[in-house]
């Protein structure tokens, strides 16, 4: 893979957080100004926070780096964008539970006692996801060279 390609992996890595989603609900359906967003956001936020999500959320990134830097797919055009597309649909789904995790902070809803809990299974999540994935564009790219073999 291209250095391209590690770059937004280790970008989307270090971005695609809960502070992003926060900030995106803050902005989007809390309907604050970008001043009161970013102080809504990060008013209690510390390093400490960040780098003990960034472990977990890190975990499906890992994953998809090691496969990329393994497989022979990653020699493929098709797989090059298979793996582009799995990196698009984890940062997807990283963000998606995120803001779901948070969205009752900006609404009427009650926020549930165990949300936290989300910061540590989302990840895990993606990381089943990103296998599932992976197996799905080795399976596609062996079904799609067996019938050009026969052609």
């Amino acid at each position: 893979m291209k250095s391209f390609f590690w770059f937004t992996l280790v970008l989307l890595c270090l971005l695609a957080n809960e502070y992003l989603s926060k900030f995106l609900l803050a902005v989007f359906v809390g309907h604050l100004d970008f001043n009161s967003a970013v102080e809504r956001t990060f008013q209690y936020s510390t390093i400490d926070s960040y780098l003990f999500s960034a472990g977990f959320r890190a975990i499906p990134f890992i994953v998809l780096g090691l496969f990329a830097a393994i497989s022979k797919l990653s020699l493929t055009a098709f797989g090059r964008v298979g793996i582009w597309i799995i990196m698009l649909l984890n940062t997807s789904f990283i963000l998606h539970g995120y803001w779901g995790m948070q969205h009752s902070l900006f609404t009427d809803a009650h926020t549930s006692s165990t949300s936290a809990l989300a910061l540590i299974w989302i990840p895990i999540w993606a990381s089943f996801l990103t296998i599932i994935g992976c197996m799905v564009l080795v399976v596609i790219s062996k079904i799609s060279r067996s019938f050009h073999t026969r052609v």
